[in-house]
């Protein structure tokens, strides 16, 4: 949208010049202008304005919006049709008199005006003689509904966050890209309280009104909405009295929002790896099983530099945080070209937030992520206890879990897959690290589907003398960044009681063996003895 909105105000822009259209030599004025909210005034201003000088402003705002104009002071060589010194304001960019809002001079302060649609141009036309003041105005993009198609926005009432109008009614489609869908998040909301037959937010899922749909009042924001195509109409209504602060809302739609159910994925920005938009707001959430935790990998960032008075990401960053909303823990902030290190939630969701601001775009960011299998690991002196929730993986069959080989696949027990190997089966071997005597094996996740090869695959290791186990993931999504960067995911989780069970099993298995083993030596001894004594 915003490159668009660039191609536009060029091609507009060289549409609305014409010959004798300019500035005088050495005087600074015109231009065009496509912030938010602006400032203009004419050369000099507040001293006397010079001669022979006509400056030229365009203003463009995104489109679905209108352009409001404010005089605050005006002070113009007067004359009855204003024929020598005046300020012009046209309805979009053409100099057509039918397009003409008005045309000014003197000293009386023009009414505030506004453009029927996002373009609106000002001229200022000094002759050589009488000069004065001559004015300053500011203006604002005005948004009362439109048709908004950028991949996210701000939708407010009027006057937000001052009272909204009486007798108000303001219509937002939003439309995205085909096959699009559109995720509506109101931040603050207060309307009059009483029936919602007075004032309202009403959200229809589509374009038109034909739906019955629930109408939005007093101070309880309307719940998330996303949408089932890639068309979503918000309509605000206002009766004759009472009103109050009104609602904002913000939206994002396409390549700007998704949520990841999948067990590993990618994620980039906007029109990667093109320049990302301007002046947007995009989320992603990742929404794994119960149980899992996520590793986000970076494979790319370049965004905006930090703010260099501050040292902070102010201007364009990446927000990760340890949730489903920007309310739960902050992970960390980047902006830049430095590759943050990878990172692991504590939960099953991560929210990923894109913010920048309305110049200076870059190439953006691109993620990768997997999750990490809620693997409880114990292990004895003899062996192996491994076990997986089957909630968290219920897509999966027993045999798509394996420790080794397929030969030491899991087994079902109760509400998990167990597997239960001695340190002389599945692939274990003994290894020295850290000076100290350990057991390694790889535990094996197939998430493989059809022909598409997904087997994610996990270290797990015990020291024999402490009982001590261990697993951290080896590979799954990109071998060489998970080797690279292979994390311990903990050790035995398992709930009190199963850890308990295991426990003493454990202790049948390993302690009970050595126990046996001493007994029979001593009868073999008594043996021994006796066969002496007899000889």
């Amino acid at each position: 949208m915003q490159h668009f909105l660039c191609k536009f105000i060029f091609m507009i822009s060289m549409l609305w010049e014409a010959p004798g259209v300019h500035a005088r030599k050495g005087v600074k004025c015109g231009g065009v202008l496509s912030a938010d909210v602006g400032h203009l005034s004419s050369p000099n201003f507040p001293r006397v304005y010079p001669p022979y000088t006509e400056c030229s402003w365009l203003i463009v705002v995104l489109e679905g919006s209108t352009v409001q104009l404010t005089f605050q002071e005006f002070n113009l060589e007067y004359h009855d049709t204003c024929e020598y010194d005046y300020v012009k304001v046209y309805n979009g960019a053409s100099r057509d008199e039918g397009n003409l809002l008005g045309t000014f001079c003197g000293s009386k302060l023009p009414p505030n005006l506004t453009s029927s649609w996002h373009v609106l141009s000002v001229i200022f036309h000094s002759d050589k003689h009488v000069g004065s003041s001559g004015f300053s105005a500011t203006y604002r993009k005005h948004i009362c509904g439109g048709v908004l198609t950028s991949l996210s926005g701000m939708i407010t009432s009027p006057d937000y966050p001052d009272n909204y109008p009486n007798n108000a009614e303001c219509h937002w489609l939003i439309s995205a890209a085909p096959h699009s869908k559109i995720h509506l998040v109101f931040t603050d909301f207060q309307l009059e309280s009483q029936e919602c037959n007075f004032d309202y937010v009403a959200v229809f899922n589509g374009s038109s009104q034909e739906e019955q749909v629930t109408h939005y009042c007093g101070i309880t924001k309307p719940p998330d909405t996303t949408s089932s195509s890639n068309e979503l109409l918000v309509v605000f209504k206002s009766d004759f009295n009472i009103g109050g602060r009104g609602f904002k809302a913000y939206f994002s739609s396409g390549e700007c929002q998704d949520v990841f159910t999948v067990v590993k994925g990618n994620i980039t920005s906007p029109r990667y790896p093109e320049m990302y938009p301007n002046n947007i707001i995009c989320q992603w959430n990742i929404q794994l099983p119960q149980g899992f935790r996520i590793k986000l990998f970076f494979r790319d960032l370049e965004l905006e530099e930090m703010n260099s008075l501050t040292e902070a990401c102010d201007y364009d960053y990446l927000a990760v945080y340890d949730g489903q909303s920007p309310s739960d823990k902050l992970l960390g902030k980047w902006c830049g070209t430095k590759l943050p290190a990878p990172l692991i939630s504590n939960k099953n969701n991560l929210l990923l937030v894109l913010v920048t601001d309305r110049d200076t775009a870059n190439k953006g960011f691109s993620v990768s992520y997997i999750g990490m299998v809620p693997i409880n690991i114990s292990c004895t002196r003899t062996d192996f206890h491994i076990q997986i929730p089957i909630q968290s993986i219920p897509q999966l069959e027993r045999s798509h879990i394996y420790l080794g080989t397929p030969a030491c696949a899991a087994q079902l027990s109760g509400s998990n897959y167990k597997i239960y190997a001695r340190f002389d089966t599945c692939g274990t071997e003994p290894q020295k690290r850290n000076n100290t005597s350990v057991i390694v094996s790889v535990l094996y996740v197939d998430f493989s589907l059809g022909s598409k090869e997904d087997l994610h695959e996990y270290e797990v290791q015990c020291e024999p003398k402490r009982k001590e186990a261990s697993v951290r993931i080896l590979s799954g999504s990109d071998p060489t960044e998970l080797n690279r960067g292979a994390e311990n995911i903990g050790h035995s989780q398992l709930p009190e009681a199963e850890a308990s069970d295991s426990s003493e099993r454990g202790q049948d298995s390993s302690d009970v063996v050595f126990i046996s083993i001493c007994i029979l030596a001593g009868v073999l001894m008594l043996i021994a003895v006796v066969g002496l004594v007899l000889l």
